[in-house]
């Protein structure tokens, strides 16, 4: 077996830099807009790390969703912590609706809670950040 290529010390990207991810419907749903594999682009191994560009208005660029362990569907689903960098977007947090900002963080620490992201202008961005809590990440 080949030895894992060193790993940098850091690296700097800007979003524009990383190519959105080709969206072919493999995973069960679909993301409007461009949908950027933050983990694959830095080759993170201990948490998944997206973002998501809404390219129009009413976009849902985070489906509407609940998580699951990745490995054991006994264990816990992800904890999720959604960044907005730009735009405004309305987010359904299990029955409530808000409308949020650039700079607004939400974290969803229970993975049964339902979620999604729904863009009210073209450009609004999201990251998000996710892993099992205490359970080894599956890539």
């Amino acid at each position: 077996m080949a030895e894992p290529l060193p790993r940098p010390r850091y690296e700097v990207a800007h979003l524009s830099e990383i190519p959105p991810t080709e969206i072919t419907g493999n995973w069960g749903f679909t993301i409007p807009g461009e949908w950027k594999q933050l983990r694959h682009w830095f080759g993170i191994r201990e948490f998944s790390a997206n973002a998501m560009v809404a390219t129009k208005a009413g976009q849902e660029v985070v489906h509407e969703h609940s998580e699951r362990a990745n490995d054991d569907p006994g264990k816990p689903g992800d904890e999720e912590l959604y960044v907005v960098l730009g735009g405004r977007f309305r987010v359904r947090l299990d029955d409530e609706q808000v409308e949020i900002g650039p700079g607004t963080l939400v974290f969803v620490g229970e993975p049964a809670a339902v979620r999604s992201f729904t863009a009210l202008e073209a450009g609004a961005t999201v990251v998000a950040v996710g892993t099992n809590p205490g359970i080894e990440f599956v890539v």
